[in-house]
Parts: C-alpha cells; sequence; structure tokens
C-alpha cells in the first residue's frame, strides 16, 4: 500500500456488494431474470438496498400498490434518474424536508428514492459535479464514487450555520448532506463515504465490534461504544487529508472553512491518538488494522498551518 487509494482498495468489499445485491433482489422478485449487460455495482447495490427499504416501509404500511412498484416496477423508474457524468452513474436528488422518513431505525430523517422521485435540478447536480473533481484531485475520486452512488443533498446553509451530513446503515452507497459550496460538500462527501466504506469492510471480512468497550470522543466530549469511536477515528482522518490536499485551489469562503477544519482536527486527532491504538485492536482482521492505522497515522501528520507542504507516502505534497 503506497498510497490512499490503494489503502481503500479491499477486494472483498466488491464480493461482499455482489452477494449482497443479489440477496436482496432474489427477496424482492423472486425468479426475476437479471439485467443483460454489466451494470455498475455500486449504483446496483445502492438501488437495491433503496427498493429493500422502500418495500418493507409500505408493508408496514399495508400499502400493496406501493409494495409492488418495488418489487416489480422500480428498476426501469430508478434507472431514469440516473446522471451519466465523467464521474460516473449516480443519482443526485434534493427532497423537501416533508419528504424525509422518521423511523426508529434512524437518529435523522433519511429519505428513500421511490415512485414520486425526481432529480436534484440543473444547478445542484453542477454543484455535486464540482464537488466530485475537488474530490479527484485529492486521490479520493475512488472512495467516493464507489460509496454515494446515491446523492441526497437535503439543504443549502450558510457558512456561518452547522452543516448536518449523515449515512444509515441500512442505505449503504447513500449520503445525506447538506451544503455550502463545492470544495466543502467535498469535504462532506468523504466524511460520510468513509462510514460507508467501514461499514461495508465490517460486513465483508465479518467483523463484529465489541460494544461493551467505550471510549472517550474529543468531538462529542462524551464516550462512545468503540463502533462509533472507530468509525470517528476513520472519517475524520480523511477529511483532513482530503482539506489539505483541496486547501490550495479553494475559493476564499470554502478555504476559511477547510483551514478552520483542520485546525480543529490537529487537536482532535491528537488527544485520540492514545485510545485509538487501543480501540484499534479490536479489529481481528489485519489487514482491516492496518488501513485504518495508515489514514489515522497519515492525518495525524497533516500540517495544519502549511498544508501545502504535507507528504503523503505516495511522493506527492498535498
Amino acid at each position: 500500500m503506497t498510497n490512499i487509494a490503494a489503502v481503500l482498495d479491499l477486494d472483498n468489499i466488491a464480493t461482499h456488494r455482489r452477494r449482497r445485491t443479489d440477496a436482496v433482489l432474489d427477496l424482492l422478485h423472486p425468479g426475476r431474470v437479471p439485467p443483460s449487460g454489466a451494470e455498475e455495482l455500486s449504483l446496483s447495490y445502492a438501488l437495491a438496498h433503496h427498493r429493500l427499504e422502500g418495500a418493507e416501509n409500505a408493508a408496514r404500511h399495508r400499502d400493496t400498490t406501493t409494495l409492488d412498484w418495488y418489487r416489480t416496477a422500480a428498476e426501469p423508474a430508478l434507472a431514469r434518474l440516473i446522471d451519466f457524468s465523467h464521474h460516473g452513474p449516480r443519482i443526485v436528488i434534493a427532497p423537501n424536508e416533508d419528504d424525509m422518513i422518521r423511523s426508529p431505525h434512524s437518529d435523522t430523517p433519511y429519505y428513500v428514492l421511490g415512485p414520486a422521485t425526481t432529480s436534484a435540478t440543473e444547478s445542484l447536480t453542477e454543484l455535486t459535479d464540482e464537488a466530485l473533481d475537488h474530490i479527484s484531485t485529492t486521490g479520493l475520486g475512488d472512495l467516493v464514487r464507489a460509496h454515494a452512488a446515491v446523492i441526497c443533498l437535503t439543504g443549502r446553509r450558510r457558512p456561518d450555520q452547522t452543516l448536518r451530513s449523515f449515512a444509515i446503515t441500512r442505505l449503504p452507497a447513500t449520503v445525506f448532506t447538506d451544503h455550502i459550496g463545492a470544495a466543502v460538500l467535498g469535504r462532506d462527501l468523504v466524511h460520510e463515504t468513509a462510514h460507508n466504506w467501514l461499514n461495508d469492510a465490517l460486513a465483508a471480512l465479518q467483523i463484529t465490534i465489541p460494544d461493551e468497550t467505550t471510549y472517550f470522543s474529543p468531538w462529542r466530549g462524551t464516550e462512545r461504544p468503540a463502533y462509533g469511536f472507530l468509525h470517528a477515528r476513520f472519517a475524520f482522518p480523511l477529511t483532513v487529508i482530503y482539506a489539505a490536499r483541496a486547501l490550495p485551489a479553494a475559493s476564499p469562503p470554502a478555504h476559511a472553512v477547510l483551514a478552520d477544519h483542520l485546525r480543529q482536527q490537529h487537536t482532535q486527532l491528537a488527544a485520540a491518538r492514545a485510545d485509538f491504538a487501543r480501540a484499534v485492536e479490536l479489529i481481528t482482521d489485519t489487514r482491516l488494522q492496518e488501513r485504518l492505522d495508515y489514514v489515522f497515522q497519515h492525518a495525524a501528520e497533516v500540517q495544519t498551518t502549511r498544508p501545502r507542504q504535507s507528504r503523503l507516502p505516495d511522493g506527492r505534497r498535498t
């Protein structure tokens, strides 16, 4: 492993995704005929789980019409939402707050693709393209392409407002996030795709993290179970690497946000170092242990005062 892209290239994830996608689609539509030609795995994986979640919600509400739609008619309808850009196929949506689902399965309201879903406006799709352009320059493009096949933009915010972004395990390869501009959107896409990547890696390697041990989270100022702690120690370091590499090309408003992010994370990562060294030992697969440690250590080395001069193992300066 000589760079971040190589660190995040774990073959087991693709195998897990294929098996999981086939299992979900067979459950929804037994005896279905697989479509001809090779489909983009990340998008197929994401859409299968949106269909499963939608079907479950419909069944819970005894809505047989919508249930049948998710089982047999959703595939061609959802395909029409796909945007094909130079970053690969993906779906970008921007639902209204009233369309979000409130469920005991998630602490945050979320959205499921369905019969009434429409694509985001052209301006929001272009904003997403710009964010992906920023990400591509940082070496994290493959991560986001694979783990943000569905991007749900939940609202525009001002730079002085708190940004909300999240991912949920029931909808892998899907990211929900507010936005204020392309470069900062790129940071939040990286953060949430990191969560999706780690969830897939744990599932693919059949790793269960014991929840009886807790660690202090400097981000939340409270004790957190090992699962949440390790997720934070993987996602935030990747945003540090992104911010340091994206900073030179960022516009003045985005530059200020990213520079402030680097300053904050410098303190947080230092505070988490000792606990991270202990918590990562709970990962029973050495390959995954090494990847988490690699990302954390290189993020910790990023200099907040002169991010251009930080050097990563591939020899490039950020």
